[in-house]
């Protein structure tokens, strides 16, 4: 078993140097094999409160909910969409609870995330995969009317990873893991952007975790390591903790993550979002590496390395085999800056063509 205290890990906003919030709201993180029996043991020393709310969906009751349910003596709740409709809905019907332990991925525990938040309830995780970094985050991504948006909350308190449940998950959730993680790359070359570009303010001590994060998960890749769950949750966990440290997911989430976020807006079929994450961090590489001369001089880091480790971890890299109409794909390159037209990147800074866009799909070889 592996714990990780995180609230020692994290300095003052006047130790780094910076104005940003430094959060510590993330106590600790264990990881190991068969820690979910310990649940109620951790509970205490957390010293929670009651009554005790137990989110899930249909496929992670069956692996572990409804033995959580009956280990914290709790109130069950069935996430049935990954909506803010949603998430209002499970609120209401939360009202008078203490305490909200998420147990699945994405979904279940963002709408758990947000219900926790409204009722200012301690917040807990324990997640069935470890297909993205949301899983400490203070980030809910839900969709509206309008298509995915996200808020800031508040981190969990704990999380309790074990490694034998999250290892039944299937193989393509492990891939979006690795490609959430690799698209960092990207998304600290574009937060760098705001900094230079707008004055943005930056943090030096979430750029170490995020940095952190990245090198985890390239030395398993380069160790041929794609089945180490205990590293892949580590790295998951120090990008979330970034977030977390700077409130916002600006660390994490650069413009290949706009580019994720046009394909669940206007592509027919969606794919796990760190595979759409993983799509989009290659040709926007290439077009950081064309027009941006602060580019990173790491060579793990150039597009075509990254394509290697992503083929590694088995992120299928092909538009039409992923369902993705390549003109689609190419609109995301040109028009996903307007979702959110308050952060700079690579893609605001210097918007590239149609024509521009589909050689940069082409060159990559997605499509």
């Amino acid at each position: 078993m592996k714990t990780i205290n995180v609230k020692s890990m994290i300095p003052s906003r006047e130790e780094c140097g910076c104005s940003l919030l430094h959060e510590k709201t993330l106590r600790e993180v264990v990881i190991g094999r068969g820690v979910v029996d310990d649940l109620p043991g951790f509970l205490d020393i957390l010293n929670v409160g009651k009554p005790i709310a137990v989110f899930y969906d249909k496929i992670t009751f069956k692996v572990v909910g409804e033995k959580i349910i009956k280990l914290v003596n709790g109130l069950g709740f069935d996430v049935a969409e990954p909506t803010f409709r949603e998430a209002e809905k499970k609120t209401i019907l939360t009202k008078g609870i203490q305490t909200v332990i998420a147990v699945g991925g994405g979904t279940v525990i963002d709408v758990a995330k947000y219900a926790a938040y409204k009722h200012m309830a301690s917040f807990i995780t324990i997640p069935t995969t470890l297909s993205h970094d949301g899983i400490v985050s203070p980030i809910v991504s839900l969709f509206s009317e309008s298509g995915r948006k996200s808020l800031v909350t508040k981190a969990p308190i704990f999380s309790l990873i074990d490694l034998d449940i999250v290892s039944t998950a299937p193989r393509i959730l492990f891939s979006s893991g690795f490609g959430d993680l690799l698209a960092k790359v990207v998304s600290v070359k574009d937060w760098q952007l705001g900094r230079d570009e707008a004055g943005e303010e930056y943090c030096y001590t979430a750029e170490k975790y995020i940095m952190k994060a990245v090198e985890t998960i390239l030395d398993c890749l380069k160790a041929g390591q794609t089945k180490d769950y205990e590293k892949l949750a580590e790295a998951l966990i120090y990008s979330g903790i970034s977030m977390m440290i700077v409130g916002s997911s600006r660390p994490a989430s650069g413009s290949e993550h706009l580019f994720s976020h046009y394909l669940d807006m206007y592509s027919p079929y969606r794919a796990p979002h760190g595979i759409q994450c993983a799509l989009g961090t290659l040709p926007i590489s290439l077009y950081h590496e064309m027009h941006n001369p602060n580019w990173w001089e790491n060579p793990d880091y150039s597009w075509r390395r990254l394509k290697k480790y992503m083929e590694g971890a088995e992120i299928p890299l092909n538009l039409r085999q992923l369902g993705v109409p390549i003109e689609i794909a190419v609109r995301a390159l040109v028009y996903s800056p307007d979702i959110r037209r308050d952060r700079i990147t690579i893609l605001h800074k210097r918007r590239p063509t149609e024509e521009e866009a589909l050689q940069l799909l082409r060159e990559t070889e997605l499509a």
